[in-house]
């Protein structure tokens, strides 16, 4: 077995070993939950029956601290009657782990042993990457049936995983963490070597007051429900980056304090090699607000820029690149090099929001839109070429029960994730950032929850796909390109099945399970009718 020791990974080690020496029994404040963490399952259900006040849902992880706050905010509202029958599981499961009583007793070199796993995985769904001609370029490949992880994607075949995390807190205010998996893999492919080591998180934080700073590879969503996120999905990879926010939701001074809890994340991140402008940068930021406990709403900037071979322009014109309504509106100079030269760069703006009904049984709406390479001569096409958007619509409990219900669906553009200088797409090491739906799809789901307060839980999921690959061209049109496609379009066709389980085996101890099926027709556009399957297990502890 080969490791590659970069030097990251070795100045995380001393960063982590240098901390020992100064330990000392502390709450751990600044330290985030991984996303992987079912506390995040329980989040999500009391955000849906309307338990929680002043959550930002739409930017993770949460900060211990914050997770603190969440819980004692929704005990304190719970009332002298006790939670209601539905609130109260997730809930008390929360508290167990995060009330500022069961923080105050952890001590710092506890997490050395922070978290632990053992996954066994089996399927047989190849990856495939993309044909189209404006997409073929992008450099990822998705299988929409197996579980997206961290790390490089799981091989086709089977796989035996070991992941350990790891968490230091020298002081209430700083935190260090790492995650490292380890597998033995038994892969249909001669090309993938039998074992792999990699780092999946790893880096440092540190909090003053209500403003955290973030450096390292850490995981981050920007999504409104589980599965979603069409710039930072809520089960993307992680970024190599470098990131500054709100630890919880604070109000604005004055008038805009009408604008209720908000939250913002600024981060620029480095995407790492590729084929193309290899390291290239990425450069985001979020703001969200609650004007209303029922009414979450968000906007997003994000801008790829840079990398190797890429053109150099003045600091002047990068700011007003990274300033999107000052952008739009001037004229742009990509050609004429007697004149400064602007910033060659992809940018997408998008907006999101949730919206939970005090009636209609709990209803909860969810949506989110993305215009990629974003220009005001194209908001005519922001539905259809030049935009992505989801819809999501559930009820929390079906006629009082443990029963949820959700439908869901999806539509991304053409030049969703690409750009035709910036070819390597919106990817990093071979990932979407966004949705694994991919550019020029759409999609239509289904979903039945069970929630009881304790024992097994878990949801059944059927989702549609029509992806489509086809021929376009660009059409200069003055100061910007248009496109137009050349000839039909083919479709591969891909219904699926998942059902996911899970289940505390003890406190700490979860046993996770999924188990999918697939029907691909039209397979990588080639014909036939493919029919690929899926099963994880894994046992995990955590803290």
């Amino acid at each position: 077995m080969h490791f590659r020791w970069s030097r990251r990974r070795t100045a995380m080690l001393v960063l982590l070993c240098g901390a020992l020496p100064f330990m000392t029994a502390t709450a751990q404040g600044a330290a985030t939950v991984p996303l992987s963490d079912p506390a995040y399952l329980d989040i999500d259900r009391l955000a849906a029956l309307g338990a929680l006040d002043s959550v930002i849902i739409g930017q993770r992880p949460y900060s211990r601290r914050e997770l603190a706050r969440i819980v004692r905010v929704a005990l304190a509202g719970k009332g002298a009657g006790g939670a209601p029958p539905l609130v109260s599981g997730p809930l008390a499961r929360l508290a167990r782990r995060f009330d500022e009583e069961a923080l105050a007793q952890q001590k710092a070199f506890e997490p050395l042993a922070d978290g632990s796993g053992l996954a066994l995985s089996s399927t047989d769904a190849p990856r495939r990457g993309f044909s189209g001609s404006i997409t073929r370029s992008l450099e990822a490949t998705i299988s929409p049936l197996a579980e997206r992880r961290l790390g490089g994607p799981a091989v086709t075949g089977q796989i035996a995983a070991l992941e350990l995390s790891h968490e230091l807190s020298p002081a209430s205010w700083l935190a260090f963490n790492a995650t490292e998996r380890i597998e033995a893999r038994d892969a249909r492919t001669t090309a993938a070597p039998s074992w792999k080591g990699e780092l999946l998180l790893g880096g440092g934080r540190a909090r003053y007051r209500n403003v955290a700073l973030s450096i390292g590879r850490q995981q981050v969503a920007w999504a409104q429900h589980r599965a979603d996120g069409l710039f930072l999905a809520s089960d993307g990879p992680a970024l190599d980056l470098v990131a500054l926010s709100s630890d919880a939701p604070f109000r604005m001074p004055g008038f805009l304090g009408a604008l209720g809890p908000t939250q913002g994340t600024l981060l620029v991140a480095e995407l790492g090699p590729s084929a193309v402008r290899s390291m290239s940068k990425l450069l985001a930021y979020k703001v969200s607000v609650q004007p209303r406990r029922s009414l979450e709403l968000g906007a997003t900037f994000m801008n790829h820029y840079g990398g190797a071979g890429g053109r150099a322009s003045g600091l002047g014109t990068r700011i007003v690149d990274f300033l999107p309504f000052v952008d739009i509106f001037r004229g742009h100079n990509y050609t004429d090099t007697t004149r400064a030269l602007d910033v060659d760069s992809d940018k997408l703006l998008g907006v999101d929001g949730r919206w939970r009904s005090g009636g209609l049984g709990g209803l909860v709406l969810t949506t989110e839109l993305l215009i990629d390479d974003f220009d005001v001569h194209r908001i005519p096409t922001i539905f259809t070429w030049d935009g992505a958007q989801t819809f999501g619509a559930a009820l929390p409990t079906v006629a009082g029960s443990r029963i949820s219900a959700r439908v869901s669906a999806k539509h991304t553009g053409v030049r969703t994730y690409t750009h035709g200088s910036l070819s390597n797409g919106i990817t990093t090491r071979g990932r979407l950032l966004g949705d694994e739906l991919g550019p020029d799809a759409k999609s239509f789901g289904g979903e039945i929850g069970w929630h009881p307060d304790q024992g097994l839980r878990g949801t059944v999921e059927v989702v549609s796909a029509i992806m489509s690959r086809a021929d376009y061209v660009a059409v200069e049109q003055g100061s910007f390109f248009g496109i137009r496609r050349l000839g039909p379009a083919t479709n591969e066709l891909r219904d699926r099945i998942v059902v996911s389980a899970i289940t505390e085996l003890r406190p700490g101890w979860m046993l996770t399970w999924r188990g999918g099926a697939e029907r691909v027709r039209n397979a990588d556009f080639a014909g036939g009718v493919r029919r690929d399957y899926v099963v994880d297990v894994a046992l995990r502890l955590v803290r």
